[in-house]
């Protein structure tokens, strides 16, 4: 049975969760309360004024003295206030379940802050209440709550058919739950660092992983980068302004402004931005802004005849996500030009990692059946997946390309090729790299595509 402690402050490296006070009231009301897009999927109706939130807090404050009642105050280190809230809705605690809901003022959407906080409180269950099952449930018109879910861990269950009301009326529950003997804690990168979101694992990755010689390091290295500008130079023509979303250390972006080619670049990752602006010279016409591939917003409409999305979608774990990342590609690009797609390859990963972990194969993070990899600290896909999320963002694909082919796994043999034997090879990868077959056998695929 559950250890119940009840509302004890938790502190993550944003947050501070802790018991409500009734000085919470005005940024209760300003923050999230008062504000119908928050409430818009709740079950409780928008504050019209701040003295509901003063009612509501004298019934929280009240409740404290219970040790099984869990409400918790979202308060953000750097702004010093609630901007949301937290706690366990319902609990059994014959079967040892708890079920959470929340909340978070639109300000603070789409930055992880949920994810965090909700990391939080599941730990918090696990390991000092001794709950066995967290569950959670979202209206499916409102997806972003169940990606929160899924971030954390929770595995949906199935959609209840017309089971819930909230202030949209009578809706279906889409229903996620983790246990404890399958949770884990927020997973640790190298050297044991802990993200929440997609933004800050971007950021912790490039910290640790060399991109500015990905692509360069050696003649194996070289064949991505050397396909994917055959590609795209068939797409050129004078004059022609390129977009690079995701530039990491600026590879395509200086290969192409030093061809004479109006060149914009946008990157996510403070190490990559250093490395870039490490290599610019004067004579770099690169206009580089820090920036996230979702939000292209100082980008006009139709302005670019050519988008490289060569890193985003690496990194972007839900599908919502990565549909708004093409869409705003697609917005930005001219209705005759084309969009580049970079994907990292499930099928050819199992074995490049047996190379580099002799235990891959048996005790790699991969489903031994389906071969499904886990998508940490990249997120892989197969030429499948790759086809049905380009159908459903409106892209015609023109071509599929395995971009590095077998070379990886060849590395040793590629490396080895005198200059006459590495040219005839990447003529060989050319004369293969479209052909269905081989699709799934390369580290990175490359989508050449265009708005239908």
């Amino acid at each position: 049975m559950p250890t119940h402690k009840g509302t004890q402050t938790i502190e993550t490296s944003r947050l501070i969760l802790r018991r409500a006070v009734r000085d919470d009231a005005e940024p209760m009301f300003r923050n999230w309360a008062s504000d119908s897009e928050v409430t818009k999927y709740l079950t409780w109706p928008t504050y019209e004024k701040v003295e509901t939130a003063h009612q509501i807090l004298d019934l929280w404050v009240g409740e404290y003295e219970k040790p099984n009642y869990y409400q918790w105050m979202i308060v953000l280190k750097e702004l010093g206030e609630p901007i949301g809230s937290i706690s366990v809705v319902r609990q059994n605690d014959r079967v040892e379940e708890a079920e959470i809901g929340y909340c978070i003022g639109s300000h603070w959407w789409h930055k992880g802050i949920m994810t965090e906080a909700l990391n939080a409180v599941i730990e918090y269950l696990f390991i000092e209440v001794g709950i066995n099952r967290v569950a959670a449930r979202h209206d499916p018109n409102n997806p972003h709550s169940g990606g929160v879910m899924r971030k954390c861990g929770m595995k949906y269950e199935g959609t209840h058919r017309a089971c819930d009301r909230n202030n949209q009326g009578i809706c279906d529950a889409a229903q996620y739950a983790i246990l404890r003997s399958e949770w884990k804690r927020p997973r640790h990168f190298a050297e044991g660092i802990v993200y929440t979101d997609d933004t800050e694992l971007v950021q912790e990755v490039y910290q640790r992983y060399d991109e500015d010689s990905r692509l360069n390091k050696s003649q194996a290295a070289r064949v991505e980068f050397l396909t994917t500008i055959r590609y795209i130079e068939k797409y050129l023509t004078p004059g022609a302004k390129i977009l690079d979303v995701g530039a990491g250390a600026g590879e395509y972006s200086f290969y192409f402004a030093r061809k004479g080619f109006h060149v914009s670049a946008l990157e996510l990752a403070d190490a990559n931005i250093a490395a870039f602006r490490a290599k610019m010279t004067d004579d770099d016409p690169i206009d580089l802004v820090q920036g996230n591939a979702m939000d292209l917003s100082q980008y006009e409409n139709n302005s670019f005849d050519v988008v490289l999305l060569f890193g985003p979608l690496y990194h972007l774990h839900e599908e919502g996500d990565k549909l708004r990342c093409i869409e705003e590609a697609k917005r930005v690009c001219k209705p005759d030009g084309k969009i580049f797609f970079a994907f990292i390859s499930n099928d050819m990963v199992i074995l490049t990692m047996q190379q580099c972990q002799e235990d891959y194969l048996m005790n790699g993070d991969y489903n031994k059946e389906t071969f499904r990899l886990d998508d940490f600290p990249f997120v892989f896909h197969t030429p499948d997946h790759c086809r049905e999320l380009l159908g459903k963002a409106g892209i015609q694909i023109c071509h599929e390309v395995a971009s590095d082919g077998a070379s990886e796994l060849l590395q040793d043999l590629v490396n080895g090729l005198d200059e006459a034997s590495y040219q005839q090879y990447l003529r060989y990868h050319f004369y293969i790299c479209e052909k269905p077959e081989f699709l799934g056998m390369s580290n990175h695929l490359l989508y050449v595509g265009e708005s239908r």
